[in-house]
This record gives C-alpha cells, structure tokens and sequence, in this order.
C-alpha cells in the first residue's frame, strides 16, 4: 500500500501544538489529537482497525477500540463517521473514512476550543460500541 503521508502535511500545526511527548496529554485536545493520530498511524504502518469484530474490516495486531470508542462517546462529530467502518470492505474506503475523520477532528479551531477543557476519561481505556478480536487460536500460536 503506498501512503500518501502528503495528504496529512496539513495537519503538522496541530500536531506540534497539541500531540503530547507521552501519553494523551492534560486537555480534551490533546486527547482527540492522540487519538486520531493512533488511528492513523496504526492503519498505515500496521494495517490495524478499530474493529474488527462488527465491521468487514480484518486488522488484527493491535487493538485500537479504545481510541475509536472514547472519540465516539466524547466528540459528537467523531461517531457518525466512525459508524462508516461497517460499511468499509477495503483498504481504501478505510482510507477514506479516516481522512474524513483528520479533515473533521483536527482542525485547529476546533482543536483550539478543546484545549480549555481537561482530559476527560482515558483514550486508553474506553469501551463502547467498536470492538477487537485478537484472532489467535491454537493453530496460530503453532504457527509462532
């Protein structure tokens, strides 16, 4: 899969001005921020999802719900676009849906206005409606 890192260029303010060293930082921003960047990280080093239980997607290193489901539960704007992995059935409509999630999320307005209120939860440890599976069996652990 080539990657178009240019398309996510436009995003480097946010980045630098809310992604934290470590962790998820101390406001909503710096969490959204966090998160988005996991997703889109994850996908294109990994071919990690955020589901891969409910959606016809199949990534399976890493589990990466949490991250989709505290934008989901915190971010009115996130869930929406979210929900669209059950309708994505290749790498590309995947692709799509998180350009559309970093198109929506981290602009910097909206990111700015988040930065007054604190973390909220943990983007780490938030369940809902977007689940993992880690797919391994008998016969894969043979396989190792």
């Amino acid at each position: 899969m080539a990657v178009d890192w240019g398309y996510y260029d436009k995003f480097d303010r946010v980045m630098k001005e809310y992604l934290p060293d470590r962790g998820e930082g101390e406001t909503m921003a710096t969490q959204v921020v966090t998160a988005v960047n996991k997703l889109v990280f994850k996908w294109y080093n990994d071919g990690d999802v955020y589901d891969n239980v409910n959606s016809p997607m199949t990534g399976w290193c890493n589990d990466l719900s949490s991250y989709a489901n505290w934008l989901n539960e915190y971010i009115p704007a996130a869930g929406g676009i979210l929900d669209g992995i059950l309708d994505c059935f290749n790498g590309d409509e995947y692709e799509d849906l998180l350009k559309d999630l970093a198109d929506t999320l981290l602009d910097l307005e909206e990111v700015e206005a988040l930065s007054a209120n604190p973390a909220k939860g943990s983007i780490y440890d938030c369940s809902g409606p977007f689940k993992f599976d880690e797919h391994w069996d008998d016969e894969d652990e043979e396989e190792w």
